[in-house]
């Protein structure tokens, strides 16, 4: 593993037993319009043909470095990469998923030395979406409530592989990804970059495909406490110290229904195995959120309004 040169861009693709996807993958990467890249794939300890994969892509590109490493889940394989790279800006791509010729030059265009630029994104599999803003040209934010509002409730915060970071900004706050986190450590870190500059540029470019795993709701472990710190971070970008004491700085409140589904999904996991005392705390997270965050009279009206019994059981049997 050898530099020749500082490129502007790092790519980092965490790799585990990916044989399938990742000659699409690092193909696609390697046919961008935008040249001043480096990739760096993190081989997670495979036990598939990866590891071979990633040596003959490096053998063959120069672009192309690997790094192996023993298995430590995705965010282990991020933050190798991220100290790891060297570019003056950070993009994430996995390695199941590909990007178009695009992706990367419709970024660079408008990025700055703070700030996040974010593009639209096409999803692949059984349910094929499209998640971009309405608008056709470029937006800049900088009001968190309207980032929240506009972004998060599109779909496009959410990820971290349809963005472009500053790579000086993630070093300043020593920003990394949560390796005990299982899901949303994608979110939890764009937020955690976003609380020490709330500057984001949207560019309406479809520039990422992804491809969407199999019965995605089931495969994973939606942790109810994982997702508070995503939702303790969301207040905090808003202008609280916490959930629960007043606000500090002037911040409208948006309506984020999406951030009251996620953690009643993630919770109704967590009563699943759990007394009605063991969730009764969890369960007023829950009425909180929904009363701050809702986008309506009737949207998640039984939360808001039920005893907390008459909640848990309603989680229970979901």
């Amino acid at each position: 593993m050898t530099r020749k040169e500082t490129p502007q861009i790092s790519v980092i693709v965490p790799v585990y037993n990916s044989e399938k996807t990742l000659r699409r993958c690092v193909g696609s990467l390697l046919d961008q319009s935008y040249a001043d890249f480096e990739i760096i794939l993190i081989d997670d300890g495979s036990t598939d043909s990866s590891k071979e994969i990633c040596d003959a892509f490096s053998a063959k590109d120069s672009r192309v470095k690997v790094l192996h490493k023993p298995n430590g889940g995705v965010s282990s394989a991020r933050n190798a990469g991220l100290d790891f790279s060297s570019g003056t800006y950070v993009a994430f791509c996995d390695s199941d998923d590909c990007v178009e010729k695009d992706w990367l030059s419709s970024m660079a265009e408008y990025a700055g030395n703070r700030g996040l630029v974010v593009c639209g994104y096409r999803t692949d599999g059984s349910r094929q979406e499209t998640r971009a803003l309405e608008t056709g040209t470029v937006r800049t934010f900088e009001d968190p409530a309207e980032i929240l509002g506009k972004l998060l409730n599109s779909s496009l915060l959410n990820f971290i592989w349809n963005k472009l970071f500053v790579r000086a900004e993630i070093e300043s706050r020593g920003l990394r990804f949560d390796e005990t986190f299982k899901v949303f450590e994608d979110e939890y870190f764009v937020l955690g970059y976003l609380a020490g500059n709330c500057h984001v540029t949207y560019v309406p470019y479809i520039g990422y495909r992804y491809s969407v795993p199999d019965r995605f709701i089931t495969k994973y472990e939606f942790s109810a406490d994982s997702y508070l710190e995503v939702v303790k971070a969301i207040y905090f970008l808003l202008g609280y110290d916490s959930m629960t004491c007043s606000r500090k700085r002037g911040c409208k409140m948006p309506e984020l229904p999406s951030v009251i589904y996620w953690y009643k999904t993630a919770l109704a996991s967590y009563v699943r195995t759990h007394s009605f005392e063991k969730s009764r705390e969890r369960i007023g997270y829950l009425r909180k959120i929904a009363r701050d965050f809702h986008s309506g009279a009737l949207n998640h009206l039984s939360v808001r309004i039920l005893p907390d019994l008459a909640v848990y059981i309603i989680l229970k049997t979901r």
